[in-house]
């Protein structure tokens, strides 16, 4: 559970950094930047997710 919660604070984090990106006065270099970095966030979020619900699939599956 406590993972869930961490990682729930993390996509909200998210969420909020994208919302100060759009509405600000960026430049395309900063936003390309930010863009690249919030993938780099997720990509990390999702493989946790990815192992968590395949590892749930499995133990359904026993």
């Amino acid at each position: 559970m406590q993972d869930y919660f961490l990682e729930s604070m993390k996509l909200q984090r998210i969420d909020f950094f994208l919302k100060l990106v759009a509405g600000s006065d960026c430049t395309e270099e900063e936003k390309r930047l930010a863009i690249q970095w919030v993938s780099e966030l997720t990509d990390e979020l999702l493989r946790k997710v990815r192992t968590h619900d395949y590892s749930r699939l499995m133990q359904v599956s026993d």
